[in-house]
């Protein structure tokens, strides 16, 4: 373990800068169609010249669900122990290889690193290829080593489970446990017993084999980081696959019928749907959330700092229906939610006179088919997916009852679209854990069954929406929050960072400020249709930003939305007349400046962000640099940096001016050692 560094808060207010960029996204000379670990010692040698002092990273653990592109989603971890292979350096073994093999080698890395982006697919059958050559040629010398042995012995409570759930994946051919015959929960007895079949044993072995390499490499990278002076700040990721060693070994913690996402938001219209099961925080309790405080122990060796990604998800979830594709029919878990007597009696609203069915069940009559799909196609779409059930009134058949029944269906996209528009057309949905209890439905207003209730009862509908979701949970989720957090935040000594955007409730800054956890703030995403304005009142602890891995960045924003730009233009940076249509370095710059002589703790940049200053080195096309698209829920994650970092290390003009605007701001130039 590497000496980690202390962030001084109350004795010592530090000021410090850095970037962000994943470890995918990084390129060098020495790689093989993606970053990995050993780059950041080259992204550290720049971070060091340029006087930044944080390396800020997205989640690093293993993702392998689908063996296919889609496992490029580094926040859907199959085990929040494990390290992903695809970050195994090859070139610290290459004298293990026979020459042929180098050659090889050699020209597949020709070919991926000329890619503009990561064709993921091609890269982990290459590393696995290689991993696996360079295994039988090392594994008698490795696993004879004491430090190999004392990784093996550190970590059987989650390393043994997690090679067996790997060995079982492969064989099975999905990560899917469910379907596994034999093998449906983990147990000691299941591994006991993959160990008796000798080829079992050695796929065992291999993933042994990789996770203490992956340890051994990571650990070196951070260690050289600690000697230039520069902190890593890691990604918690707030949930797991769903298939996943976790819920393998731990199935009890989580609800596995059940996902989380987020509501909707500018960003995504129809809210998020990340698919992973929600935890089951009681159950968590019992023993003190042990699982929690192991995986930010395992996470403590490589990171000095983290951000908890999703921090609202401590106060409440947004927990969506197994049945849903779309985020729109989610409900906060837990929350405060009403029962009939309450509805009618505080709120006026006949719930069970006009029936409850009318509430939460899909609202379907004619005139609501001519508004979704047009009058042309109403008959087309009764006769193929619906049924009369009298009084006007229509259900979906069966097959069609879910998105994800109508997902699999695979029917046109306005079709499809339409149809997840009748399932949405609900005003309440009933809670996941007592049928008894209702919930409103998040933009109910903008549903077609409101439109059929009068001016009264929309009044007094709107009146409920609003004590529900901007009040009345509020001590609640407060609560559930102080249960958690502390306990979380006090098992390392690392920084603690939350991701505090999307629907925010009034008091998260307040206890995130009690409990010394750092806050996000991005100056053109607040949380109502303003910019942080002036960024002289960003809070201490808070880490300020121009963009995240879930946004544009500042270039291809500032070509998003005229009148923003145009209204960022003079109001906030005070220049005057028209807004140029591209972002300049000057106006770049600027930005940046004033970013850094801000009172916040942490400056921590996207590196794509600090390369658009300078006009000859930034990209060609900003659109390009985007890492992920919220609103997609299979994004491809393939960004990768347009420029090897030991060219970017010679760019001595550049790092120049990058110390010399960092140096004159008030950011500290060092961290002080723990």
């Amino acid at each position: 373990m590497t000496e980690a560094f202390k962030f001084m808060i109350n004795e010592h207010h530090s000021h410090l800068s850095g970037l962000s960029i994943p470890v995918f996204s990084l390129r060098t000379k020495d790689s093989s169609g993606i970053g990995q670990f050993s780059d950041l010692k080259c992204l550290a040698d720049f971070a060091h010249r340029t006087k930044m002092r944080v390396i800020q990273l997205l989640p690093i653990n293993d993702t392998t669900t689908f063996m296919d592109w889609r496992d490029s989603y580094p926040y859907r971890a199959i085990s929040v122990f494990a390290l992903h292979p695809i970050y195994f350096n090859l070139h610290e073994f290459l004298n293990d290889l026979t020459t042929q093999e180098r050659g090889a080698l050699k020209k597949e890395e020709q070919r991926l690193n000329a890619l503009k982006q990561i064709d993921y697919e091609r890269v982990l059958a290459l590393k696995w290829k290689y991993i696996t050559l360079i295994y039988h040629a090392k594994k008698e010398t490795i696993q004879a080593q004491s430090d190999y042995q004392e990784f093996i012995k550190k970590n059987e409570n989650w390393l043994n489970a997690y090679a067996c759930f790997c060995v079982l994946r492969d064989q099975n051919q999905s990560a899917d446990f469910m379907q596994w015959s034999e093998h449906q929960i983990y147990s000691d007895l299941v591994y006991k017993t993959l160990l008796k079949n000798p080829m079992q044993k050695e796929q065992i072995e291999l993933h042994f084999f990789v996770q203490y390499v992956l340890h051994v490499q990571l650990t070196d990278a951070v260690a050289y980081c600690h000697q230039l002076g520069i902190a890593i700040k890691g990604d918690i990721a707030i949930g797991i696959a769903h298939d996943s060693a976790d819920a393998w070994t731990n199935p009890s913690l989580f609800h596995l019928d059940r996902q989380t996402g987020a509501p909707p938001d500018l960003f995504a219209i129809n809210g998020q749907n990340w698919g992973f099961p929600t935890y089951n925080w009681t159950k968590m309790a019992e023993n003190g959330y042990q699982w929690w405080k192991q995986r930010m122990v395992a996470m403590s060796q490589y990171f000095d700092a983290y951000r908890l990604d999703h921090i609202l998800g401590f106060f409440r979830i947004w927990e969506i229906p197994k049945g849903s594709v779309r985020g729109l029919l989610g409900q906060f878990s837990k929350a405060l939610a009403l029962d009939a007597k309450e509805i009618e009696q505080r709120y006026g609203i006949p719930f069970r006179q006009w029936g409850i069915e009318r509430f939460t069940q899909p609202f379907i009559k004619d005139w609501v088919l001519d508004q979704i799909f047009g009058r042309d196609y109403r008959d087309t779409i009764i006769q193929n997916y619906l049924t009369y059930v009298g009084h006007g009134n229509y259900v979906l058949k069966p097959e069609y009852e879910t998105q994800k029944k109508v997902e699999a269906a695979h029917l046109d996209e306005w079709l499809t679209d339409g149809l997840f528009q009748l399932i949405e057309n609900v005003i309440f949905l009933v809670d996941h854990e007592n049928g008894h209890l209702y919930h409103p439905r998040i933009n109910l207003q903008s549903t077609i069954s409101y439109q059929e209730f009068g001016a009264d009862y929309k009044a007094q509908l709107d009146r409920l929406y609003v004590d529900y979701f901007y009040g009345r949970n509020y001590d609640f989720w407060k609560n559930q929050a102080y249960e958690k957090l502390p306990i979380i935040k006090n098992s390392t000594a690392m920084l603690a960072c939350g991701e505090d955007l999307g629907m925010v409730p009034e008091n998260v800054p307040d206890v995130m400020y009690h409990l010394e956890i750092l806050r996000l703030i991005i100056e053109r995403m607040p949380n109502d249709d303003h910019f942080v304005n002036p960024l002289q009142y960003v809070p201490y602890l808070s880490v300020l930003t121009t963009s995240s891995h879930d946004t544009s960045n500042l270039r291809a924003w500032w070509e998003e939305n005229r009148e923003n730009t145009q209204r960022y233009y003079n109001d906030v940076m005070g220049w005057y007349g028209q807004a140029p249509n591209v972002a300049t370095g000057e106006i770049i710059r600027e930005i940046i400046t004033r970013h850094l002589n801000t009172d916040a703790m942490l400056v921590i940049l996207p590196l794509q962000d600090w390369l658009g200053m300078d006009e000859h080195l930034r990209a060609s096309n900003p659109q390009e640099e985007q890492i992920n698209v919220p609103a997609h829920p299979f994004h491809y994650w393939r960004y990768r940096l347009h420029i090897e970092l030991e060219d970017l290390l010679q760019e001595e003009e550049y790092c120049d001016f990058l110390a010399e605007l960092i140096g004159q701001s008030n950011r500290d130039q060092s961290l002080i050692l723990d």
